[in-house]
């Protein structure tokens, strides 16, 4: 599907999205910060905060914060452990136990988490010095929302540690300063600039480039946060070095700066690249390789995308079904206050499976054998 707007057009690669997503998608496109890039939405669409989500564009000479928005670095790392006869109860009581979830951090900072890091010192000094401490206890934490941590098991039989999770509050802290910055950018160049209200931008030469440098560092703080909680569980419980695990990875919210293609909930997808796409709680995940397709922006969807709003999963998923959805699948998060995640919520994992042939090839369907979520 084309969307075709006053300074771009874009590729939709589904013809299943919701009139919210298109109205914002064509917003997006009457606004000056997108000319002159290739822009493809991927088919996990949906509405986002301040972009759609699933979006990719090359990069241009101007930054909008909005459009990777506060959760910087979000993504997915998958380590293979083997073969494993693993007691999930036990395994559970671990994870309650060693990684923090929700709005929980670590009590004390661990010198084998965290690394002396003079650059994210300095970060987090100038967009949140009072958290900084917090931040720094936050490495190897889960968080809300959609992040999980689930166990699963691939054609083979081998057993994969699948951590989804993000920049934490250094993400948003980091978003709302350079927000704030193109707030600013926008009134000094722009009459009438109520019209970008919420996907203010800016140049790269004024502000963009400082937005980029401070956006690095919350990328590889959230993959930190990923590997560091991969340590505690794969050294702690199954007795075993992270770095002896086959390992992969995909990102979500950032820009690439290999191929400078910014992506909103989407992942990268270069030919031969392993990646790894979450689908639901019950289904799993995907492990694919990429096949470098441009007309994508090499990109691959980040997973199967949300059908229902969390407000509306209360009203139309019951406890029961949910409950029902999960049968043997071991977790002790399913609850009222995790229904806005069940597999219900989601778009259907087969059609997503159908659309994406063009961009990955499927080495791996991965069923999950233990869920867990705040």
């Amino acid at each position: 599907m084309k969307i075709q707007g006053k300074y771009n057009s874009a590729t939709v690669y589904t013809d299943n999205i919701d009139s919210a997503s298109l109205n914002q998608l064509y917003s997006m496109l009457n606004i000056p910060c997108f000319a002159d890039t290739r822009i493809a939405v991927m088919p996990d669409v949906h509405l986002g905060r301040g972009s759609v989500v699933g979006f990719t564009m090359t990069c241009n000479d101007f930054i909008n914060p909005h459009v990777i928005g506060v959760d910087i670095g979000c993504g997915v790392v998958a380590y293979n452990l083997g073969e494993q006869d693993i007691d999930l109860a036990t395994f559970d009581a671990f994870i309650h136990a060693s990684v923090p979830a929700g709005s929980n951090v670590h009590r004390d900072i661990s010198k084998k988490l965290v690394r002396e890091n003079h650059a994210l010192d300095a970060l987090i000094q100038k967009v949140a010095p009072a958290e900084h401490r917090r931040i720094l206890l936050s490495i190897g934490t889960l968080g809300g929302g959609n992040h999980f941590l689930e166990l699963d098991r691939d054609r083979k039989g081998n057993i994969w540690l699948i951590i989804h999770s993000g920049s934490r509050n250094l993400g948003l802290q980091v978003c709302r300063y350079h927000q704030n910055a193109a707030r600013r950018s926008i009134k000094e160049r722009f009459q009438g600039a109520g019209a970008f209200h919420g996907m203010e931008y800016m140049p790269l030469k004024n502000g963009g480039e400082e937005y980029l440098h401070d956006m690095q560092i919350a990328q590889a703080y959230a993959e930190e946060n990923r590997d560091a909680m991969a340590a505690i569980i794969i050294e702690g419980f199954f007795k075993k070095q992270p770095a002896h695990c086959e390992r992969v990875a995909s990102i979500h919210n950032y820009v690439n700066f290999d191929d400078m293609i910014i992506r909103k909930g989407a992942i990268s997808a270069h030919k031969d690249e392993l990646v790894i796409i979450p689908l639901n709680m019950r289904d799993g995940c995907l492990l694919a390789k990429g096949k470098g397709n441009k007309d994508w922006n090499y990109s691959a969807p980040h997973g199967a995308g949300r059908l229902l709003k969390r407000s509306e999963t209360k009203e139309l998923i019951s406890l029961e079904d949910y409950q029902k959805s999960m049968q043997g699948i071991y977790s002790s998060c399913i609850r009222q206050d995790t229904i806005d995640e069940s597999p219900m919520a989601y778009k259907d994992a087969t059609e997503l499976s159908g659309l994406i042939g063009d961009t990955v090839a499927i080495v791996s369907e991965m069923k999950p054998i233990y869920s867990f979520k705040s």
